[in-house]
């Protein structure tokens, strides 16, 4: 991000999603352990969703500025692959539908890496569900109509000017498509 905003891109980072209702307070804490917890009332996930979804397009149609570049930690699709991390309860059909309603990102870049990196990193969940996941985050980005797959393997730098060049990528088609 400092990368970016030192070539005078207008950088704000967002993490996961707005929080308009809740909002974050200081040194927000951490739950480290997000497959520990059970899964929220049916009720309770259902309106959360709702209300993530109504976030969203507020943020996107008064919050989010133009030109600027946001850059998100995860997204609301993350839900649907990792339903535990989030400690949905509700049904998976609304999920998917609340996940269709929500605004798009420009791009999606999906910071891919073996298993085995991947668990050497963080061992939240074991080798056979990290590789589900990471099969489900390649199988979902792979479907988006601009998406860049960056090996996160690879060095800081390296994966940092992967993802500089899939944004300079972005913003050059948008430059020449606005100029026909």
């Amino acid at each position: 991000m400092g990368r970016m905003a030192q070539e005078n891109h207008v950088v704000s980072m967002r993490y996961l999603k707005p929080l308009l209702v809740k909002p974050q307070r200081g040194n927000a804490v951490v739950n480290i352990v997000p497959h520990s917890q059970p899964p929220r009332s049916v009720l309770f996930s259902l309106a959360k969703i709702f209300v993530w979804l109504l976030e969203e397009w507020y943020a996107n149609l008064f919050m989010d500025k133009r030109g600027e570049l946001l850059i998100c930690d995860r997204y609301y699709h993350d839900l649907l692959i990792d339903p535990v991390r989030y400690r949905y309860g509700g049904p998976t059909w609304a999920a998917a539908l609340v996940g269709k309603l929500m605004p798009r990102p420009q791009l999606w870049i999906l910071l891919d890496a073996p298993v085995e990196v991947l668990q050497s990193r963080k061992q939240e969940v074991s080798p056979t569900e990290c590789a589900r996941q990471r099969q489900a985050y390649q199988d979902f980005v792979c479907k988006q109509r601009k998406f860049a797959i960056v090996d996160a393997s690879l060095s800081l730098d390296n994966v940092i000017a992967d993802v500089a060049r899939a944004v300079v990528e972005l913003n050059s088609m948008k430059h020449m498509m606005e100029s026909v």
